[in-house]
């Protein structure tokens, strides 16, 4: 972290061109981050710029919409360097990585997620805490270490940021709740994050998640149970259903234009009692199909093209040998 400090207060300094950037399908904790560590860069004196390659979330789009924000979609690499957040690896990035490797900025991270060694190499500064539970609450730490108070909006974007990463606080730990205790100390309401949060019923979700249900694949092993399912899209929302309805670990997938996308969760108790960290097991097979994934212990994703019987296969194996107990 004071690796970290040093580096920004010197980005600001220097008045260097900064382009911060969250991952594709950016959620409100990758939206939050980028925007807030813009604000605190430009007040250090650095010209920032931030965005997100491709696009955003269902629900980035409509807490920025209720709160009158917005942020640039695909922005231009034009910058000196490049900090990604709440991102664990370039090729995360899909056609962004392209675009930073011939711009050729100085690259550094700042993450949540299990790191990915491969990308620590490329970068300048690699800065990773698994133990926080959304990237908002490392924005956070760093402003309050320079002392800085984030604008109003800003900081109610941060708290949705980490109410939504954390399930409404669910997988919030001692550290979360700290981070929320000081942002509702400033006058931030809580109340007004779940307002903005709450969005209304969508029916095409409701029958992704019949779909899941009626496709699932129940399987046993060291007497752990694991359900695989495919869907349109949903993949997330589907495997955490899963498990709140007793599965043990849950992965579902969707295909779309060639493109494979798995999304896992696994309840806490498996996670402490069995070899698995569903982070380790996506980056693993991210490097053996050529894709990009990466996660917590608890909950990871993975996206990548190849023949889907062969990754089936090669997923149900893998979590069907990490729920060995410890």
């Amino acid at each position: 972290m004071n690796e970290l400090l040093r580096e920004l207060i010197d980005l600001g300094e220097r008045e260097e061109r900064v382009l911060l950037l969250g991952h594709p399908h950016a959620d409100p904790d990758a939206v939050g981050s980028v925007i807030a560590l813009k604000e605190l860069l430009e007040s250090l004196g650095a010209k920032a710029e931030c965005g997100v390659p491709g696009n955003l979330s269902r629900l980035s789009k409509s807490v920025l919409g209720k709160m009158g924000m917005g942020i640039d979609t695909n922005p231009p690499v034009n910058a000196d360097y490049v900090i990604i957040l709440d991102t664990s690896s370039l090729d995360q990035l899909e056609g962004y990585r392209e675009k930073i490797e011939k711009s050729n900025p100085k690259i550094i991270f700042i993450d949540h997620h299990h790191p990915d060694e491969e990308t620590q190499k490329e970068t300048e500064l690699y800065f990773v805490d698994e133990n926080a539970s959304s990237t908002a609450e490392l924005i956070l730490q760093i402003g309050e270490e320079l002392d800085y108070t984030f604008d109003d909006k800003t900081a109610l974007l941060l708290l949705i940021g980490i109410v939504t990463d954390t399930g409404h606080l669910k997988f919030a730990n001692k550290e979360t709740f700290k981070a929320v205790y000081n942002l509702l100390d400033t006058g931030i309401e809580y109340k007004k994050a779940l307002e903005i949060v709450k969005t209304p019923k969508d029916p095409s979700k409701r029958v992704a998640m019949l779909k899941a249900m009626v496709r699932s694949e129940l399987y046993k092993s060291h007497n752990r149970w694991i359900v695989f399912s495919e869907i349109g899209a949903y993949e997330s929302d589907a495997a955490s259903l899963f498990v709140n309805i007793g599965a043990d670990v849950a992965a579902v997938a969707s295909e779309n234009n060639d493109e494979i996308r798995i999304s896992s969760r696994a309840g806490s108790n498996v996670v402490s009692e069995t070899k698995l960290h569903l982070g380790k097991l996506m980056n693993d097979l991210a490097d053996k199909f050529n894709g990009s994934g990466g996660g917590h212990s608890g909950a990871a994703a993975i996206s990548l093209r190849g023949d889907f019987g062969k990754i089936k296969r090669e997923i149900i194996r893998g979590l069907k040998e990490r729920v060995a107990p410890v």
